[in-house]
């Protein structure tokens, strides 16, 4: 029996020779309660590997999503979870057909007799059930390998699957695999030896799982978006004057998500990767914008790309109602929104400013048309403004504004998100942080707490759940036994803003380096 790296299956395989070597010798009560310990071993490690694939899973789903690409790698890794659950569920079927032939003692709860030879000897290689076991090893292998597109990654995936047929050693005097593996065996053996395969294959899941997951970065940039792109000479004319304007094919990618910037102010994207800038004008005559473009090439290079835009801006006719937002085109609950409202031609002192909807209110700030909103409902508001203009005449007007909630922050650990941590900063950190980024307002969030969880090789899952931001309790502990190798997934992680909403964060992990 060849013993694979990996050390949980290294204990589980050295554990099966010895007590098949001692089997050889005698069949006692004490070698045949040892396999049904190491039975319920597997079980359980079967089950802790099983929670760390849906963890796996998890994160997939989450990066396919958030970077809308590795959809088929994604498709690839629900295969092989369907590969695992159904070849799962037919040695589970052995076991039932062995335990029904071998019979359960009532007052027991166990086989009548753990040290029965003939059953499984009958049922495994006089009646076929090893044969037909042999075979399905061999094509769960060969489906499992072809879920992998390149050759390269075939042949590492078939090398590293713990689910295999061992070779038969050149000393034993079994004719075939299924003799070796079955017969005279006691049924309490065969049991265990059925939890090993099945563990053998939820680890093979678990490893292409990982592998299939690692795979979404390497997936290439491709300029999937088009969109005519018109840029005029000017964008004020005046009568006579000719008109000129190139027009072009503009590429762009979902996938690369460029760093668009503004004065010095980056701009979000949207879902095609394009950026919108609104500002207010001010002053007359030519004004200009300038900024920057960066994005990563289809060769992995970062490049930049800096531009300039012309406009004129013109002098508003008498007793115009204007109303602008000073930082963002719309409300935000639980910050002060600062707005400037006038009415062309008429005093600050005698425009009039409320607010209508999303449960605002509006307040006079320090300088003149300068106002600082507050909303509590979710919709839309409108800023409205009346004065009387100097025949006495009403002039009133109004704008509408969406109302949201501040956008969710992200976790972070370290200043990162995820990805790879050394030991040290691992454990010179003090506690998850939530970071609010790109977002103009002065917004802070405070972690209420998260739930953690340590992958150890070797070792079950050990989680823990945190109050607050800082690490406490177990969980300092957990972070204190950081070491090359562990990984630390952080879920339901919850955080509550400045307008008192508690919200559930995405889920992050760190491998340690």
């Amino acid at each position: 029996m060849s013993i694979p790296k990996e050390p949980r299956q290294q204990m589980i395989n050295i554990m099966y020779l010895v007590l098949t070597a001692l089997l050889a010798l005698n069949v006692s009560a004490e070698i045949l309660n040892a396999f049904r310990l190491l039975k319920k071993g597997i079980d359980n490690s079967n089950a802790s590997i099983q929670q760390k694939i849906e963890g796996t899973m998890k994160s997939f789903q989450e990066k396919v999503a958030k970077e809308n690409r590795g959809q088929e790698y994604l498709a690839a890794a629900e295969q092989a979870r369907k590969l695992s659950a159904d070849f799962s569920a037919y040695l589970d079927g052995l076991d039932q057909k062995l335990v029904d032939a071998v019979g359960i003692d009532p007052e027991k709860g166990d086989l009548k007799r753990a040290d029965d030879q003939d059953t499984p000897t009958r049922l495994f290689v006089d009646e076929g059930l090893g044969s037909e076991l042999e075979q399905k090893i061999n094509e769960y292998r060969d489906a499992y390998v072809k879920l992998f597109k390149d050759p390269k990654d075939q042949q590492d995936i078939a090398g590293a699957m713990p689910l295999k047929l061992d070779s038969i050693p050149a000393n034993s005097n079994k004719k075939d695999w299924k003799t070796y593996m079955f017969f005279q065996m006691p049924a309490q053996a065969v049991r265990t030896l059925l939890s090993k395969f099945k563990n053998d294959n939820i680890s093979t899941e678990a490893i292409i799982v990982s592998r299939l997951h690692d795979k979404v970065g390497e997936v290439t940039i491709i300029y999937d978006k088009f969109q005519p792109a018109v840029i005029p000479n000017s964008t004020y004319l005046l009568q006579g004057e000719k008109f000129e304007a190139k027009i072009y094919l503009a590429a762009s990618s979902s996938m690369a998500r460029p760093t668009i910037s503004v004065g010095g102010r980056v701009l979000p994207l949207d879902a095609n990767g394009m950026a919108t800038y609104t500002a207010t004008a001010s002053g007359t005559g030519k004004q200009s914008i300038s900024g920057n473009i960066t994005a990563t090439s289809t060769t992995g290079k970062k490049e930049s790309f800096n531009f300039t835009q012309e406009y004129t801006v013109a002098t508003r006719p008498d007793h115009v109602p204007v109303v602008s937002a000073d930082k963002m085109n719309v409300f935000y609950i639980g910050v002060e929104n600062p707005i400037t409202a006038s009415i062309t031609g008429i005093r600050d002192d005698q425009v009039s400013v409320n607010i209508s909807g999303g449960g605002g209110t509006a307040r006079k700030s320090s300088g003149p048309g300068q106002y600082v909103v507050t909303v509590t409902t979710p919709g839309k508001a409108n800023v409205n403004l009346s004065g009387k203009s100097k025949d006495g005449s009403p002039v009133n007007g109004s704008k509408e504004f969406r109302v949201k909630y501040i956008p969710d922050p992200i976790p972070e650990l370290g200043g990162k998100s995820g990805g790879a941590l050394k030991t040290g900063e691992m454990k010179a950190q003090v506690g998850m942080a939530a970071i609010l980024k790109d977002f103009d307002f002065d917004a802070r969030f405070t972690v209420e707490g998260f739930e953690m969880t340590l992958a150890e090789r070797g070792q079950d899952l050990m989680t823990c759940n945190n109050s607050g931001s800082k690490f406490g309790g177990q969980c300092q502990g957990l972070i204190d036994r950081a070491k090359v190798g562990s990984i630390y997934y952080f879920d339901n992680i919850k955080a509550k803003g400045p307008d008192g909403r508690s919200r559930k964060l995405p889920s992050i992990s760190f491998k340690i380096i």
